[in-house]
Parts: structure tokens; sequence; C-alpha cells
């Protein structure tokens, strides 16, 4: 059953990144909820799905990659990273041509083999102070 939830969760994972919603669809209940959504974002499938593709304008060249998948039960766990040039305005910063990293966790629970609820935690501080929107020292 982990291995199953893992394929399913780096599926999303990766449809995420691609920008893929038909997928988000098929692997998200049509209730799911995101409890850390966006600035400006509903914390539903369609605000999740705007945010997808808010990063991406963001950040077009934006690359993720999963450092690791682990999950029990109804519950899945991943690490992340980011990387990207700032080419647009981001976060109310202007364009830098920065190029920027991140990394973060996403926490997952399941119900029916469908992701119902979505929790993002990710170093929104280290990414401002690279875009200059924060001192850094």
């Amino acid at each position: 059953m982990a291995e199953d939830t893992n394929a399913l969760i780096r599926r999303f994972e990766q449809a995420f990144s691609e920008i893929d919603t038909a997928t988000v669809d098929e692997l998200c209940d049509p209730n799911l909820v995101d409890h850390n959504p966006a600035p400006g974002q509903e914390p539903t499938l369609a605000g999740f799905k705007d945010t997808m593709a808010m990063y991406r304008a963001q950040f077009p060249d934006y690359v993720s990659v999963i450092e690791s998948v682990i999950s029990e039960g109804d519950t899945a766990a991943t690490r992340w990273s980011v990387t990207a040039t700032h080419d647009h305005d981001a976060f109310g910063v202007p364009a830098t041509g920065k190029r920027v990293s991140a990394s973060g966790m996403n926490f997952y629970r399941l119900d029916g083999g469908r992701i119902v609820d979505v929790w993002t935690q990710f170093d929104q501080l280290g990414l401002l102070q690279q875009l200059g929107a924060i001192p850094s020292d």
C-alpha cells in the first residue's frame, strides 16, 4: 500500500511541476482542502491549480526535485527542492533575473486513493531574501 501511495504522490508532485491539471484532477478529491493557500488563493482545488499556474508564470524555468517521499496509512509527506530564475514579478518583487532556490515539505491526507488535504511548508523567507525583498542580515 505504501508503494502505491508513494507512486501517487510522486505523480502528483510531477503534475504540479508540469502544470498538468488533468492529472491533478485525477489524483485529487474535488473537495480538496489546501491548508496553506498562496496569498489571494482560495483553499480549494481550483485555488491550488491557480497557484500552480502562478508559480510557473513567475518562474518559467522552475525545476522541482523530489528528495524523498514517505507514507503511512492515509498520510504521506514529501521533501523537495526547487531552482528557478526570477524572470517575472513574484511576491510583489519585480523580476531580478536572479537564479534562486528553495526547499520545502508537503504533507498529504488521502481518502479512497485520492488526495483530500494538502499542507505546504517552504522556506519563503529564504526565497524573499534571495530576491532582495527582505534583508538577509
